[in-house]
């Protein structure tokens, strides 16, 4: 499964893809090739209820709680740092 999680005010965007039971995180700026992606898997994975907002959000225009909030924003830090 692939999706989209969140596209922030500074143009990035994040996708989640799970295959099995492994789950990575990936940031791309906002109309760029998908291609062009890096990887923002963090050391530590969001516990079951951040994974489950995820996937039950039907766009990525609905709101995010505070906790995916700053999940967004680790894998931002990450994407910057990479």
């Amino acid at each position: 499964m692939k999706k989209f999680i969140a596209k922030t005010e500074s143009g990035l965007c994040f996708i989640i893809e799970t295959e099995g039971d492994q789950t990575k995180f990936f940031g791309l700026v906002y109309g760029e090739a998908y291609g062009t992606r890096k990887e923002v898997t963090p050391k530590v994975m969001p516990n079951k209820i951040i994974i489950n907002e995820i996937t039950n959000r039907p766009t990525l225009g609905d709101p995010m709680s505070e906790k995916l909030q700053a999940f967004v924003a680790e894998l931002e830090e990450i994407y910057r740092s990479a």
